[in-house]
């Protein structure tokens, strides 16, 4: 039996509990703010990880769904995180963000993530992603969902392989993959070099003509099926 339906993300993707997801997107970061206000509104732990500069565009965005957020901002509910370059504070967060929301009691936890914090944060890439594999640890354990977005204009093509080894489930713009056929779970994933993590993705890379868009309309083919 696949988990329960959790929400349809921008009313329309259909995303179950315990579901880690990748949305690789062109156009507005702040088009998903509806995950956080639904969320809100039914009690949910909800976070927001993003450059400081996105966090005045999301609450706007919040607000303009007609849900004030600067009450559940003061709460606590509505954690606004930009990040850090420290691994073992980085380690500790996700664990500590779950075991919060056990303590209240929460209905779910909502982890709403914009990819490019880690930059700004002075975050190396390989933990980066060595940090969302943990997070597919997390998920499982506790009623959730994270949808980690990714802007295709600003995305350096390097750390697309990455992008989609650690997401199990993938929003191709207008596209639902449920079964993202370069996934690699945690187990396998920490333990290899960062080769070994992007050798498949690599290779169709190759066999388009490194073309992204191509590579883009073969990983949506995929959710088509």
């Amino acid at each position: 039996m696949p988990p329960p339906l959790f929400i349809k993300l921008g009313g329309r993707f259909p995303i179950a509990r315990h579901e880690h997801v990748a949305v690789l997107y062109r156009g507005s970061a702040f088009r998903f703010a509806s995950f956080l206000t639904e969320g809100l509104a039914n009690g949910d732990l909800c976070f927001y990880v993003a450059p400081e500069g996105f966090h005045r565009g999301m609450l706007g965005a919040m607000r303009g769904l007609d849900l004030n957020p600067a009450p559940f901002v003061a709460s606590r509910q509505l954690c606004l995180d930009a990040g850090t370059s420290d691994w073992p504070a980085l380690q500790k967060m996700l664990p500590q963000a779950f075991a919060r929301a056990e303590r209240l009691g929460a209905p779910a936890l909502r982890w709403l993530e914009e990819g490019g914090w880690a930059a700004p944060a002075g975050v190396p890439m390989s933990r980066y992603f060595e940090f969302h594999a943990l997070l597919n640890y997390q998920v499982k354990h506790y009623p959730s969902v994270a949808v980690c977005q990714y802007n295709l204009d600003s995305l350096d093509l390097p750390h697309l392989p990455a992008v989609l080894a650690v997401h199990r489930h993938l929003v191709i713009e207008n596209t639902f993959v449920r079964d993202n056929p370069f996934y690699i779970t945690p187990e396998r994933y920490l333990p290899l070099s960062v080769e070994e993590r992007e050798r498949g993705v690599a290779g169709l890379f190759r066999e388009v003509g490194f073309d992204v868009e191509k590579l883009l309309e073969n990983l949506a083919g995929y959710g088509s099926l």
